[in-house]
This record gives structure tokens, C-alpha cells and sequence, in this order.
């Protein structure tokens, strides 16, 4: 099967944890995932003698709050129990009651999840291609060190920073890794790219391999097949990131309503069948980086993972996350039960790239763990048109122009503000050309905050 990838895309949303985008899909009975199941009672946690069941959102709000995922929350979500020797998965609303203040009410946030009208395009890819209910972010931690590890097999954090100076291995990050191996790449980028928050990659994030995500589907259409990219990252434009003009965050940050997200992934996923011939040949993975606060039920394997500098030892897997295989080459309506993480995609690019060759010795330690690699769900040898997705309009809620005047609130929007003023020092030609909105989001800035 492998030999019939021709094209590999990867789409990392942010934030979101599997029962609150996909649970509905055994719940309403679509497909046999191990998601939510009735009665609701019985995915609950307990908080101060009262019991939080999951509940469907009533509608695709806008959130109060960013619910608490840095690396001591995720802990206690988790609730490890010395004496049944496992995650409880039973800390959710003890975490988000510590962090907002406040009693949780009886439909708090973090039990939230939403059915199937609700994430009208996710739920049709679920159905449509493959579910992977079994795929948990990398490390029990934020987004930082979760995105570091998904693309370069490492991190060299335990949590997030609120400085540019984020480190990524400068050997096995995916885009060395990839021109090493003659792989042929590029990334569409919606908004301001997440690779800005690591210094090292400002050459590449400031070259015409980044593109703007308009060009997306015109490429697709249009470019010869021996020129174009065979490893495609495409990004949303990102909640925590510098925002100017028409740009509208769609990452599914909470605490965002999902609607712009729904809107770029059907964008996306429309753009990569506008051709059929591409499209025959073309696996994109759908996932989050991780759970961002909110409740899954299973709980995570022991998997260990050291820091490269021996500073931290991790014990285990992070919570779980959503996880969407959509190609040609699976079975429709197929799910995929194999143990994955982020290094999984690492594992299909040397599959693919460098066969017989690991892509580094931590995803060889990972892969002999026990973690799969996304081509398990490469079984359909003979594939078929692309359907059309769900053309339903969608209902937002959204907040845009708060973070010019107020500013960044939490490490990983601090860190982009200050990683995007710091390039424009360092690089202020080639972001005038690439980024020309950043020159006018940084004179906003200025004239907003003055006292």
C-alpha cells in the first residue's frame, strides 16, 4: 500500500481531546469507535462529593474560558491512582475548578462534547474514511513540547515557554530531515505559521516553500505531479497568533467556537480532491496536538520518554486525541484500533521516504514500545472518487481584536508575539515580503497600548 502514496498531508488542529469531537460517533451509533456510550453517567468525575457527567453542548459556543492543559493540569486530569496502578481519567473538573476559581456548574465545560450536526464536516470525514481511536498526544504536557515532539520525534521542554526561543532539533526536525532525504515539501499557512515560534526554522518560515493557504487548491489543480510537493503541512491561522485584516482564527483553540474550523478543514479537504488524479494517490492526516482540557476516558499507556538533556522524565503517553486518516486508500467508514502517537506520521515518512531506514532512534524506540504507524490504515488497494462533503453554512461565534489592545495572555501567545517582533528585527526585509501584515500588526500594537 505504501507504494501508492504519492502525496502525504498533514493538518494539525489545536486543542481537543477525542470523546468531545468524536465520542458522538458510538453515542449516536455511526460507527464502532471507542468513544461515548449511554449512560453518560457512566463518563463522569467526581468533584467535592458531586458527579459531572458528559453532556452535549447546546450549541457551537464561544467558551468563558481556555481550559487548563499545561503540564501540571494535565496531571491532574489524568488522576493517576497508586492503588488500581492507572489514570482514572477522573481530574477534568477538579483541574478547571483550580484554575477558573470557581465552582464548577452542572454543565462545566471541560465534560462538554458535540454531536454530529454540530462538527458537520469532521463527523463526515470520520464516516467517510478512517477513525483512529486509539492515537494520544505524544507527552502528557501543552502545545509546545506536543508540536516539537509530532514534528521532529523530540522536544527538549517539558512545557510550554513564553520566549521565542524554542529549540527543535536541528538533525530530525521533519524539514531537515525531509531536504536531507530529497522530499520534495511545502506548507500553506492560513495565518501567521506555528514554525515562527522556533528561531532556527525563520530562514525556511521566510522562504517560498511557505505559502499562503489561498494558493492551496490552485496548486493542487494546476501543478505537474513530478514538481509538486509530496509531503504538503497545511496550518490554520492559530488563536494565539497576531491577527490583521480578514485573518480569522480557526484552529479550534478553545476558547473558540469551531465553526471557522469546520469551514477550513471543508475548504481543505476540498481543495485536495478538486483533482481526482492527485487525489488517488494523496493520505491526509487529520489530528489535534492535544487534548486541550478537555475529557477522554482512556487513559493513557506507560510509555517513558526522556528528555535529550536527561532534565525530565516523562511516564506516559499524553490523553487522547482526534485522529482522521482520509484517503482513497482506506476502507470507508473503516476505524483504526492500533496504538499510535505523533510519531506514527514520522514512522509513514520513512516507511515511505527512507524504507528499512528509521526516521530517528526515538521513533525507532517508540515503534518497538509498542506505537503503530499510520499506514495500518492503508488497507483499500482499489480507490474511489472523493465525495462531497456536507455544504451546510456555519452558524460562528467570534471574537477578534481583544489580544492588540490587551495583549498576550499565557506562554505559547506570549511566545508568538515575541517570536514575530524578534523576525522582524532580525529579517525585516524578507517579512515585508512574506508577511507583509505583520509590519501593520506591529504599528497597531504600538499605537494601542500606548499609556
Amino acid at each position: 500500500m505504501i507504494d501508492q502514496v504519492k502525496t502525504i498531508v498533514l493538518l494539525m488542529f489545536e486543542n481537543r481531546s477525542f470523546d468531545h469531537m468524536l465520542g458522538h460517533l458510538s453515542l449516536e451509533n455511526l460507527l464502532p469507535v471507542n468513544g461515548l456510550k449511554k449512560p453518560l453517567q457512566n463518563f463522569s468525575n467526581a468533584f467535592e462529593g458531586d458527579r459531572y457527567s458528559a453532556y452535549n453542548f447546546p450549541k457551537d459556543v464561544r467558551l468563558p474560558f481556555d481550559l487548563p492543559h499545561e503540564y501540571d493540569e494535565v496531571a491532574a486530569q489524568l488522576a493517576w491512582s497508586d492503588a488500581q496502578q492507572k489514570f482514572t481519567m477522573g481530574g477534568f473538573v477538579k483541574a478547571y475548578a483550580a484554575f477558573t476559581g470557581v465552582g464548577p456548574n452542572a454543565r462545566t465545560e471541560p465534560m462538554g462534547f458535540f454531536k454530529s450536526t454540530q462538527v458537520p464536516v469532521t463527523s463526515f470525514l470520520a464516516r467517510t474514511f478512517c477513525t483512529c481511536d486509539n492515537w494520544f498526544c505524544s507527552l502528557p504536557t501543552g502545545t509546545q513540547p506536543n508540536r516539537t515532539f509530532a514534528f521532529s520525534g523530540d522536544t527538549f521542554k517539558y512545557k510550554n515557554l513564553g520566549l521565542p526561543t524554542v529549540p527543535i532539533d536541528g538533525d530530525t526536525n521533519l524539514f531537515s530531515w525531509m531536504n536531507r532525504n530529497g522530499v520534495r515539501w511545502r506548507v500553506y499557512h492560513d495565518g501567521l505559521s506555528f514554525f515562527v515560534l522556533y528561531p532556527s526554522l525563520w530562514p525556511l518560515v521566510l522562504s517560498p516553500n511557505f505559502r499562503d493557504y489561498e494558493y492551496l487548491a490552485s496548486d493542487v489543480q494546476n501543478e505537474a505531479a513530478d514538481s509538486a510537493p509530496e509531503v504538503i503541512i497545511i496550518e490554520p491561522s492559530y488563536q494565539d497568533a497576531p491577527h490583521v485584516g480578514p485573518d480569522r482564527p480557526n484552529d479550534n483553540h478553545a476558547p473558540l467556537a469551531i465553526g471557522w474550523g469546520e469551514d477550513f478543514l471543508r475548504r481543505t479537504y476540498e481543495a485536495l480532491a478538486s483533482n481526482p488524479a492527485r487525489w488517488a494517490s494523496t493520505v491526509m492526516v487529520v489530528y489535534y496536538d492535544e487534548h486541550g482540557g478537555f475529557y477522554d476516558h482512556v487513559a493513557p499507556p506507560r510509555i517513558e520518554y526522556k528528555l535529550p538533556d536527561n532534565s525530565y522524565r516523562f511516564q506516559s503517553l499524553g490523553p487522547r486525541i482526534p485522529a482522521i486518516v482520509a484517503s482513497p486508500l482506506v476502507q470507508s467508514g473503516s476505524v483504526c484500533h492500533t496504538l499510535l502517537d505523533h510519531t506514527s506520521v514520522l514512522q509513514l515518512m520513512a516507511e515511505k521516504f527512507t524504507p528499512g531506514k528509521p526516521y530517528s532512534d526515538t521513533v525507532a524506540k517508540r515503534k518497538a514500545a509498542g506505537i503503530g504507524s499510520v499506514s495500518a490504515a492503508l488497507t483499500n488497494p482499489n480507490p474511489q472518487p472523493a465525495p462531497p462533503p456536507p455544504s451546510q453554512p456555519l452558524a460562528v461565534q467570534s471574537v477578534l481584536g481583544a489580544s492588540i489592545v490587551n495583549g498576550p495572555s499565557g506562554a505559547v501567545s506570549e511566545s508568538f508575539e515575541a517570536a514575530a517582533l524578534e523576525m522582524i528585527k532580525q529579517y525585516p526585509k524578507e517579512v515585508n515580503e512574506k508577511y507583509p501584515e505583520l509590519i501593520q500588526w506591529k504599528t497597531s500594537v504600538a499605537n494601542a497600548r500606548k499609556t
